[in-house]
């Protein structure tokens, strides 16, 4: 693809036919609504763009709540043709004296037109890809693959019954053998059963059953006149055995959803650490015990809290009957939904002050 002129992405990227007026009032209707917008302290005037950054790094280097950039990106439809992409050398302004307050744009406050610096000085030809939201290395993977089975036995999954030659395991580019895989589905994703997530507050209730990825594999001879069918493995993570499962492999689609504060009313708590950690940190991948089921969508920003407990208390001079008197949470951390199911979904770490525990509190920040 070849790159011939800068472009900012506004946010707005899964949107493809740009931003109206009344869109933008919207915008600054809701930032009133939510509260004056707070600049981060020793906020920059300026901030040149550089290879790997992302939405959320270069908004948090201006808000102290990066994930309501949108309402302060200036759009500019004679400056920015195209809303889906920004390019190492663009340099970003901030504007603190914006008429509904502060505004980022890529036109410096009281020049007429926009101001490029060029790693480049001249048109060439290399594949570009879109900034994202956020750093997508540590999701990519996880925004396809079938990570939650509502029961132990889903429905239209098949199940690996025969390795070549008797053998108890197969690796990569080797044949496999499975039953009961529906037809015109050509591509699978190969799993293993995994522990069942439970409730953190209903602690006997099962959300559902995180799946342990084991592999990917593409039918070569379909399922017919009752032979099993034959599946070349194009990638394994884990050894491939008799009694693991499949289900078909999603299509994968680009993840850059606007960033929104989750439900006012959102009390989830951390169900399981992915991977089977007992703590994560920064980037680390968590499971929420909310899902469709309380309105949670990608995107959506929640804020992670820690139960500090109660004090004891007996008066002001001791000799009062003790009371417990609960302590306020401790707000360490934010997180974005990446990937929701009924009753379950999964968070990245953007931020985080302390270790992120199981049973943690998120809610909308």
């Amino acid at each position: 693809m070849k790159r011939f002129s800068s472009a900012l992405f506004l946010a707005l990227a899964t949107l493809t036919t740009g931003v109206t007026g009344s869109a933008l009032a919207q915008t600054q209707d809701a930032s009133v609504a939510k509260g004056k917008l707070e600049l981060a302290e020793n906020a920059p005037d300026s901030y040149t763009v550089v290879k790997g950054d992302t939405l959320w790094g270069i908004s948090s280097k201006f808000l102290k709540s990066p994930w309501r950039w949108p309402e302060v990106w200036k759009l500019n439809t004679e400056q920015i043709k195209n809303p889906h992409w920004i390019y190492p050398g663009q340099v970003i302004y901030l504007d603190r004296n914006g008429p509904n307050g502060p505004t980022l744009s890529l036109t410096a406050p009281g020049q007429g037109s926009s101001t490029y610096e060029r790693l480049s000085p001249k048109a060439y030809a290399t594949p570009v890809n879109a900034i994202s939201t956020v750093p997508l290395q540590y999701i990519q993977s996880l925004l396809i693959e079938p990570l939650v089975t509502e029961s132990a036995n889903p429905v239209g999954a098949g199940t690996v019954i025969g390795l070549p030659e008797n053998r108890v395991v197969v690796g990569g580019n080797e044949t496999i053998f499975a039953r009961n895989l529906a037809s015109g589905q050509d591509a699978w994703t190969i799993y293993r059963p995994g522990k069942p997530i439970k409730d953190p507050v209903k602690t006997n209730e099962i959300l559902g059953y995180e799946a342990v990825l084991v592999g990917n594999a593409r039918i070569t001879t379909p399922e017919e006149g009752g032979k099993a069918a034959a599946l070349q493995v194009i990638k394994v993570k884990h050894e491939i055995s008799t009694g693991d499962r499949l289900l078909p492999t999603g299509k994968e689609t680009a993840f850059s959803p606007v960033p929104r504060e989750a439900p006012r009313d959102l009390d989830a708590r951390i169900a399981s650490i992915y991977g089977g950690l007992d703590q994560t940190g920064r980037y680390g991948i968590v499971t929420l015990n909310v899902g469709r089921d309380k309105g949670v969508e990608p995107g959506q920003i929640v804020a992670l809290n820690r139960n500090r407990g109660n004090a004891n208390y007996r008066g002001a001079d001791g000799g009062e009957k003790l009371q417990l008197i609960p302590l306020p949470n401790e707000r360490y951390g934010m997180a974005m939904v990446f990937r929701v199911f009924n009753r379950l979904s999964y968070a990245l770490i953007l931020d985080s002050s302390l270790p992120v525990d199981v049973g943690d509190s998120a809610t909308a920040p």
